[in-house]
């Protein structure tokens, strides 16, 4: 391949073949990783509690699972090994579990409740092969527990907050300049701006994901620490297009009155403070935290979210940090990301591989914040678009490639239908590839197990 992405008449195929060659090669170490749950139900009366148990191997890397927590039902953490994250996220509607990447791993989920009734947890976010998938927890008026995995006394500790909407918890972002490492052949070194949630330790690119439900009131500062203006909106949530000095903050409240996916970004100075790296996704779910893309909506079993983006390293990013003028009129993108990553660590990424058991359907929330419209190809199976830019389709439409516009985002709905590895890439010859090297662009996997 050129470096301007040409691709010769003999040249296709055998890139063909290599493109084959290179994706079994890059298959992530997820196929050997595997969690399973002490139980699929838990039963117990009221003012009892109960547990359930999960445990198993994260292959070597860390890994990220979350149920949601259910309106009236309690659950606080237990004991746990090789965890990094095992907590209640009551101002985000689930429970979180992230694996510390040592292999072996174990927690204890306690739950109780002060009302009967049928509670279930659904699991909505999977990185790795559960089973069972959910827990249901059934609470009995009166007289004691019948079996499911269930213990005495009081369950202690934090509780999981209301499945409903309410206001949601402060947040704050925090600007900064920094770097971002692109690995594999053709990768290097780009000097970024971009949001972060850590004063201090460097940008994120894309930005922290940020997460509300339907009908939640949502507050967040965005601290300037750079030493130009930069601002902070979300399309379609957000209004106040105002400047934030270097060294001040701003503070915005909005309402998530609609789930799905969002894009927020720094709109000044002609794309280029979004091109150096200010952008990143809002994911809005459900009011009562169900699986669903929106209340009523299409239900799933687990969730990805692609954040494509493609940077001019030596016209934009490497003359905007060193504070020279930069052309905007002039943009030749040499490097193309998903989820910040070449497809060289997008192959290998347990949050952007999209990995499940065959039959389970998954849903893909993609926001392009690049310049450039990226045609993206599945491999393995058609899917469905669900919604377009933040408009949900009334007839959802089967595809196998999607563009999807530049500035703009997309939901889709893929089952996994057979076992084995199969490519996602972009249709377009140059955008797979890192400073014009094959095949270090936009790409992933899709992986049935």
């Amino acid at each position: 391949m050129t470096r301007n992405g040409v691709l010769s008449t003999l040249t296709r195929p055998f890139l063909a073949l290599l493109y084959v060659f290179t994706t079994l090669a890059f298959a992530p170490s997820a196929f050997a990783a595997d969690a399973s749950l002490s139980t699929d139900s838990v039963n117990i009366s009221v003012g009892e509690s109960g547990s359930w148990t999960i445990s198993g191997n994260d292959g070597g890397s860390q890994r990220e699972f979350r149920w949601s927590l259910p309106s009236g039902l309690n659950i606080s953490t237990g004991s746990s090994s090789n965890l990094n994250r095992f907590r209640v996220r009551s101002d985000r509607g689930y429970f979180q579990v992230e694996t510390d990447g040592r292999g072996s791993f174990s927690g204890t989920v306690n739950v109780s409740a002060s009302s009967a009734g049928t509670y279930v947890m659904q699991n909505t976010r999977a990185e790795i092969s559960l089973n069972p998938d959910d827990v249901t927890v059934n609470v009995g008026d009166s007289g004691g527990s019948s079996g499911g995995g269930t213990s005495g006394g009081s369950t202690g500790g934090s509780t999981g907050g209301s499945g409903g909407g309410g206001s949601g918890t402060g947040l704050t972002l925090y600007i900064e300049a920094g770097s971002l490492s692109i690995n594999g052949a053709g990768g290097d070194v780009i000097d970024v701006w971009g949001y972060t949630d850590t004063p201090g330790s460097g940008p994120m690119v894309p930005g922290p994901v940020l997460e509300s439900r339907e009908g939640q009131s949502v507050t967040l500062t965005v601290v300037n620490n750079h030493d130009r203006s930069h601002n902070f909106v979300i399309k379609g949530v957000t209004s106040d297009t105002g400047s934030i000095a270097p060294g001040s903050s701003k503070t915005y409240t909005f309402n998530t009155n609609q789930a799905g996916v969002f894009f927020y970004r720094d709109t000044l100075a002609s794309n280029l403070n979004r091109s150096m790296g200010m952008h990143g996704a809002l994911v809005v779910r459900t009011g009562d935290g169900s699986s669903r893309a929106w209340s009523g909506g299409p239900s799933y079993n687990f969730e990805r979210l692609w954040v494509l983006a493609d940077m001019d390293k030596p016209r934009w990013n490497d003359r905007a940090a060193s504070g020279q003028s930069v052309s905007t009129g002039t943009y030749r993108p040499n490097y193309f990301m998903i989820n910040g990553q070449g497809g060289f660590d997008g192959m290998h990424d347990p949050n952007t591989v999209f990995e499940g058991r065959v039959g389970q359907t998954g849903i893909v929330r993609i926001v392009n914040a690049g310049q450039l419209d990226e045609s993206l190809h599945w491999h393995g199976n058609h899917f469905r678009v669900i919604s377009r830019d933040g408009s949900r389709l009334g007839q959802f439409e089967w595809q196998d490639t999607i563009n999807v516009k530049a500035g703009t985002t997309m939901m889709v709905l893929y089952r996994i239908d057979q076992p084995g590895i199969f490519p996602m890439h972009v249709h377009t010859a140059q955008m797979e590839t890192a400073n014009g090297v094959y095949l270090n662009g936009t790409a992933t996997l899709i992986v049935g197990n």
